[in-house]
């Protein structure tokens, strides 16, 4: 087996995150169950609009992008909600490693990350069970660093000094300048690529108190993945289509527009060409005849000075006449477009227990029927963590019910799964009569509207609008500019 160790997420909490005063959701974790033939861990979030779904789609961004070293940025003052000085996101990740098919460790791991607008305070917590040990330790603070001190870097004070030495010298103030830098800069201290350099040239190999901090960060460089829903907006414009991927020595997004060719760089195109190919041979059994290609159209100098490739995508059409055709992306449906973006993704998930894929509104577009039974596939035989949104309901009916979550009408309580649902129970059903019966706690499923009240203010509007009376010549303006 594969010595790189295997990070899921368990449970999330967050709290005075946007529209969420508090919720918590624990995942199905199906790896546990047998370390030798993983199953995926498949979380769908379900609710109505404005109940908090995109807002914990957001938390895992944030998380991700702190545990990457990178800047938060203007949207930290976003993510605290309305009146409240503090936002607190809390993930606990089991982390397995194997060597050669037996285990090394299992850990449970907590970070918790309280985000305000002047500092991001962080706790790493962690217990080990290692092979030759049947007891699990106590969860205990391995590093805590808050920003009240400008002279403390981190605690305990212990582990400080024994991998930084005493208070006064030149890697301490080296410690303070970083963290000080983290601070201006919203970025995480503990997950910056400065601190874990100093921390990797001091600490001891396999250090049970070190070594966590550089399994998430890793985690999160090459096997953490969010799709946040803006990716939807550049294929509703037509601009382009945020092509997703993984492999083996590289991950991320490039865009690709689809309605002119677009000249990149050499070095980026055998990637490129591996990843178009994978999507095209996998999206032909999802959707008939979509073939994928990948037109070459000549090489050029680019600005920079780099010898580049010009490069259009477009679907293959089979003539009569035996002819390929290649006809534009811009043409495609909305719903292909969304799953090219995402199929790489999708694979690398299927196939890999280490990646961790979390996917706002993944039913954009897509045709009811065939989401479900991808969501299918991907519970029966994938390996990795996939964690989406959606409106639409089919999945319900194919997926296990610890594997759905509802968001509620109450924000202290925004998460829940619906209780006592057995196997012969149709969670879509039992989702849909909550929802038209209501619930008589304070977490209910929907917040109810009155078709009457709707409808009545949109007569009354209609009636404002046919009073509006514009000049001619302002009618001509506002519809032309």
């Amino acid at each position: 087996m594969n010595e790189t160790p295997v990070i899921r997420i368990q449970r999330a909490g967050i709290r005075n995150f946007r529209n969420v005063e508090s919720g918590e959701i624990r995942f199905p974790c199906n790896y546990s169950e047998d370390i030798f033939a993983p199953k995926a861990d498949v979380l769908g979030i379900y609710g109505q609009n404005g109940s908090g779904k995109t807002t914990f789609i957001d938390a895992l961004e944030i998380l991700k992008t702190l545990l990457s070293g990178q800047k938060v940025g203007a949207e930290l003052s976003d993510c605290i909600s309305y009146g409240q000085e503090k936002a607190e996101l809390q993930f606990e990740f089991s982390i397995l490693k194997l060597n050669e098919g037996n285990v090394v460790y299992k850990r449970r791991l907590i970070y918790s990350a309280v985000l305000s607008k002047d500092a991001i305070d962080e706790t790493v917590k962690c217990a080990t069970t290692r092979t030759d040990s049947a007891k699990t330790a106590w969860m205990k603070p391995i590093f805590e660093c808050t920003h009240q001190s400008e002279d403390a870097v981190f605690s305990p004070q212990v582990r400080l000094e024994s991998l930084f030495g005493s208070k006064q010298n030149a890697k301490m103030n080296e410690l303070r300048v970083i963290k000080l830098l983290c601070q201006k800069e919203h970025r995480s201290f503990l997950f910056s690529p400065e601190f874990l350099k100093m921390l990797h040239d001091v600490a001891q190999e396999h250090d049970d108190k070190v070594e966590p901090l550089f399994e998430l960060s890793n985690f999160a460089n090459t096997s953490f993945f969010v799709i946040l829903n803006r990716n939807n907006g550049l294929i509703s414009l037509d601009a382009a289509i945020p092509v997703n991927f993984r492999t083996e020595t590289a991950g991320g997004t490039f865009a690709l527009p689809i309605d002119q060719p677009v000249t990149i760089p050499n070095r980026f195109l055998e990637i490129i060409q591996q990843v178009i190919a994978t999507i095209s041979t996998v999206l032909c059994e999802i959707v008939p005849g979509a073939q994928l290609s990948l037109v070459e159209l000549g090489t050029e100098l680019m600005e920079n000075g780099e010898q580049g490739t010009k490069i259009q995508l477009a679907r293959e059409l089979s003539c009569a006449n035996g002819k390929l055709h290649l006809l534009p992306l811009k043409y495609e449906s909305e719903g292909i477009k969304k799953i090219i973006s995402v199929l790489h993704l999708l694979i690398a998930a299927y196939n890999s227990p280490s990646i961790t894929l979390a996917i706002d509104e993944l039913d954009s577009g897509i045709y009811e029927y065939l989401l479900g039974e991808l969501l299918r596939i991907m519970q029966k035989s994938g390996k990795g963590q996939l964690i989406f949104t959606s409106h639409n309901l089919y999945p319900l009916e194919t997926l296990e019910s610890n594997s759905i979550v509802f968001t509620t009408t109450n924000p202290s309580a925004r998460y829940t799964r619906i209780k006592s649902v057995r196997a012969t129970n149709n969670l879509r059903s039992m989702y849909l009569r909550e929802v038209i019966l209501g619930s008589d706690d304070d977490a209910s499923l929907y917040e109810e509207t009155n078709v009457s009240e709707i409808a009545h203010a949109m007569r009354v509007v209609g009636k404002r609008m046919e009073s509006l009376s514009l000049s001619g010549d302002a009618s001509s303006e506002v519809s032309n500019g």
